[in-house]
């Protein structure tokens, strides 16, 4: 044993609670429910576009339909939609709310701000040869940390964007917190995209078997 890895702290656990994989899996769901909805509100229900569709359809069973009727149908329909978008959103709050319970009062070496601090001492104490590694571990929690920070800002605004007609000051911001609502929710999509490339390259490279964990748990590492 080296003098530097003597001092170096040992290396967080990467299996996962039961709390923690139903938090991942519902997580996901949630926000790829989310884009599904968003999906749903600016390319099939776009009016510019599902006008013409609906007066041809209709027009195919002998309905005729005017441009006022069929976007009326067309808003019927977004904002059904929008309900939906609105119900997964408070879902999602809450889920966000578990994490911060999880991270207050789950097990300490369990808790991100733990594993973040001692990624971070190993990639500052690591010696040239772990340093790759240490340094990977370290860009992986960052990303995590981020995608933590948008999904408080994602639920905040999207809440204040829910009920900003029942108060004053939340109406008078209401184009600000649209704006950084849909800015955020292009990060998030973003971070998904990371995180799924880094996580088939994880499991194909140096954390085989990362999936499964995430998936079903596994006993602590001695």
């Amino acid at each position: 044993m080296t003098p530097d890895s003597a001092t170096l702290p040992t290396p967080t656990t990467k299996d996962y609670s039961a709390a923690m994989r139903l938090w991942h899996w519902a997580n996901w769901l949630l926000v790829s429910a989310q884009l599904i909805t968003i999906l749903f509100q600016r390319v099939i229900v776009k009016a510019k576009t599902a006008v013409p569709e609906y007066q041809e359809l209709m027009s195919r069973e002998g309905i005729s339909l005017s441009e006022k009727q069929a976007r009326s149908l067309t808003r019927v329909i977004s904002e059904r939609i929008w309900d939906w978008h609105v119900y997964i959103g408070l879902a999602l709050a809450g889920l966000w709310l578990l994490r911060l319970l999880l991270e207050l009062r789950g097990p300490s070496p369990r808790r991100f701000g733990a594993r973040l601090t001692a990624a971070l001492r190993r990639y500052r104490l690591a010696p040239p040869a772990r340093g790759e590694n240490a340094g990977r571990n370290l860009f992986s929690l960052l990303t995590y940390l981020l995608f933590y920070i948008m999904l408080a800002v994602i639920a905040l605004t999207g809440l204040g964007l829910t009920y900003h007609h029942d108060f004053e000051w939340l109406d008078r911001i209401e184009h600000d917190l649209e704006e950084i609502h849909n800015a955020t929710m292009y990060g998030i999509i973003a971070f998904f995209v990371v995180h799924l490339v880094g996580v088939v390259w994880a499991e194909l490279t140096s954390e085989k078997g990362l999936v499964s964990r995430m998936i079903s748990g596994s006993q602590e590492r001695e």
